[in-house]
């Protein structure tokens, strides 16, 4: 059974492919610079060079796939948010539909079930829809707050002891690591018998605050670190000052801003998931190591 994979140097999708292979499974990676795989993935996958907003080149890449694993990925110099995602929605859509391909898990994002309101999030809407059109068994995957985002935070946490984001210090969220995420995308690509289309929201194992998130770090560090919370505008200066395009920096302006706001719920989905790693396992394993 043939498994293709996009984005398989990403956060989540280098390690589903590192699970999947460590099960044997006969992978098709889509890659845009294959450098970047390492020698043994190479060896073991078959890989594609190019992008996947390329219609005509995921149709080929993923002839003869059973199974499919779509990321979105975000493209931070587009012009056009909203047509970016539309783009890849449309490239997934016409591979799964001329290559009938039985099973798709789709990742998307907790707040997809919302048309308008959550800049990027809302655009994934369309990418679920697009696959819903033409598949008959696939599962959205609605994680909440990665905890891997604090990767983003390593310069202030290095040389100011904090942590600046456009959220209060006391907004929470059930904050997942992406290793939880790609153990279940793993488990259900290797898994022939569920049927029919469904959503998936994935939790972390608390409901902690930012301020709470700064406690721990501060108590593994030895250290005090703080959550500074920015403004809107700051936040935006800061995306165009690393390069996005106005566009990206609206959007994820408006994501944060969406996402913050008292109104914001989260869908019920068909099912969810608790994730096993807690925030300071994560920070402990994965985040303290670079700081040091």
């Amino acid at each position: 059974m043939a498994i293709a994979i996009t984005t398989p140097t990403g956060n989540v999708g280098q390690q589903v492919t590192e699970r999947l292979l460590a099960n044997g499974a006969d992978l098709i990676l889509l890659v845009r610079d294959a450098e970047k795989l390492s020698d043994a993935v190479r060896q073991q996958a078959k890989v594609f060079s190019g992008s996947i907003d390329d219609s005509a080149f995921v149709i080929e890449a993923t002839k003869g796939a059973e199974a499919l694993f779509w990321v979105s990925p975000n493209s931070f110099n587009s012009a056009d948010v909203s047509a970016w995602y539309e783009k890849l929605a449309r490239s997934a859509a016409n591979a799964v539909k001329t290559n009938n391909i039985v099973r798709v898990v789709n990742l998307s994002s907790v707040g997809a079930h919302l048309e308008t309101g959550l800049g990027v999030i809302s655009s994934l809407r369309t990418v679920e829809q697009q696959l819903d059109a033409v598949a008959s068994n696939i599962i959205h995957l609605r994680p909440d707050y990665f905890m891997e985002n604090y990767f983003h935070q390593l310069e202030p946490l290095q040389t100011q002891s904090s942590v600046f984001l456009p959220l209060a210090g006391e907004q929470r969220f059930r904050q997942i690591a992406t290793g939880d995420i790609a153990q279940v995308a793993a488990d259900l690509l290797l898994d022939s018998s569920w049927q029919g289309r469904s959503i998936m929201g994935l939790q972390g194992s608390a409901n902690i605050s930012f301020d709470e998130a700064a406690a721990i770090l501060s108590k593994l560090l030895g250290k005090t670190i703080t959550h500074k919370q920015i403004s809107y505008e700051q936040f935006n200066d800061v995306m165009l000052s690393q390069g996005a395009s106005l566009d990206v920096a609206a959007q994820y302006t408006q994501m944060w801003r969406g996402l913050s706001s008292p109104d914001f719920k989260p869908a019920q989905p068909s099912s969810s998931k608790t994730m096993p790693t807690t925030f300071a396992e994560f920070a402990c394993n994965s985040l303290i190591p670079l700081l040091r």
